[in-house]
């Protein structure tokens, strides 16, 4: 007999009904945000080809892709990604340079991590893309629009780390390094590994100022002021004042939305430099160790696809949030209760079925079935109360207080009419 469990590829999972109306709600309030910003929904296929992101070469790694052949022999792949088909769709709007297009999303990625086989393989994201714009006051709006979808879910326990891309390749620039050694010096300095970052600058043909730099790039990261003052005497060319100074601006416009309480600033976050080209966020909850919000500024990605159109924008990996939100107990674990079950026999089902499409009407969740079934209503955890339809008089209990009565369907319908009482979940 094949075990159940085995059905099942590992990486993707069941979600049941209690955990799929937590995570419907917290979609619901991150939309919310999202729409209260300007940003308008769109989905993008599941299937995309697969030269899609070979031509954006530094976004997705070939082997986290899922690949398939389609029926012409053309190569595709599951959505690894998301914000390189949203580049693509606005490409097809042609030049935005002097507009915007606001997007948002949510939706399932798949992606393999080849160096964790027990990590997700799909999961939700939701996020927002604002292209055409490449003011600091687009990249401050990313930054409070994910502060907004933490605190709508009554996250107040959490932490945006803000970093500069271009800090860092300022910095590469006075570098006579191949791109195996920038690799490992970026994984180095983003991990604050400070003995080894040190032990490398000791090796390299640079001068003593340059390797002042690269020593001190792991400790520039905490309180804004504090890093802003660091780096000012750390600055080797104009492409690292450039960048200083915009993430500067970018930080002034969060102080404006009043949240610089809940941004710190990092300039050794910088291990996607490939991929972003100014600012870069990353989002964490007081003590999970995995971030839960990520993106920045790309504004070469939409190019690679006929246009040279600025973009921003960030992405919340759904449940990495629920499993972090579930550590912090900030979950409602009630389940969704049925407000009335109407048993009847054949002669009352008529009846029965007229006065549930009244209390469906009224936004109640109703459950109809045949009297012989009574027992079962009886003995399950979420029903509100039982109605039996007879012949004169509905009977009426309340399986919370162990109530009974009698009364006529006008009266029935009436008391759920001037009901206070919040039934289910909804």
């Amino acid at each position: 007999m094949v075990r159940l469990e085995n059905l099942i590829p590992q990486g993707v999972q069941d979600t049941h009904s209690n955990v799929y109306e937590v995570k419907e709600k917290i979609i619901s309030n991150i939309k919310q945000v999202f729409k209260a910003f300007g940003y308008r929904q769109i989905l993008t296929p599941t299937f995309e080809y697969y030269d899609l992101f070979l031509k954006a070469k530094r976004t997705i790694r070939k082997d986290e892709m899922f690949k398939l052949i389609d029926e012409k022999g053309e190569i595709l792949v599951l959505r690894p990604d998301i914000t390189t088909p949203i580049a693509r769709l606005a490409a097809s709007y042609g030049n935005q340079k002097d507009n915007r297009l606001k997007f948002f999303y949510s939706t399932n990625i798949f992606r393999i991590n080849r160096e964790n086989n027990c990590s997700r393989k799909e999961f939700t994201q939701a996020g927002i893309e604002y292209i055409g714009n490449n003011s600091e006051d687009a990249d401050g709006e990313i930054c409070a629009a994910a502060i907004d979808c933490f605190l709508s879910c009554s996250i107040t326990d959490f932490k945006i780390d803000l970093g500069q891309a271009a800090f860092f390749k300022g910095l590469v620039k006075e570098i006579n390094i191949d791109n195996e050694e920038i690799k490992m010096l970026k994984n180095l300095i983003e991990h604050k590994n400070f003995a080894e970052v040190k032990e490398i600058s000791r090796k390299l043909n640079v001068s003593e100022k340059v390797k002042n730099v690269i020593d001190k790039m792991p400790y520039l990261y905490g309180d804004a002021c504090k890093v802003f003052d660091m780096a000012k005497d750390l600055v080797l060319n104009k492409e690292m004042e450039d960048s200083l100074l915009n993430l500067k601006k970018v930080y002034g416009v969060i102080k404006d939305y009043s949240y610089e309480s809940h941004v710190s600033v990092d300039l050794g976050l910088i291990n996607h430099i490939d991929y972003y080209t100014g600012v870069i966020f990353k989002g964490y909850l007081n003590n999970y160790g995995k971030e839960v919000m990520s993106g920045g500024r790309y504004d070469d990605l939409v190019s690679e696809y006929g246009h040279e159109i600025p973009a921003t924008g960030m992405g919340i990996n759904v449940d990495e949030l629920i499993e972090a939100m579930e550590l912090m107990d900030l979950i409602d674990n009630k389940s969704s209760s049925t407000d009335f079950a109407l048993l009847y026999n054949e002669k009352h089902r008529k009846e029965a079925v007229r006065i549930s499409k009244k209390l469906r009407d009224q936004g109640k969740i109703v459950e109809t079935d045949k009297i012989e079934n009574t027992e079962k209503y009886l003995k399950a955890s979420d029903i509100i109360e039982i109605v039996t339809v007879n012949d004169e008089l509905l009977s009426v209990f309340d399986k919370k207080s162990g109530n009974e009565y009698k009364c006529t369907e006008d009266q029935f319908l009436n008391k759920v009419s001037n009901s206070k009482e919040i039934f289910s979940i909804h």
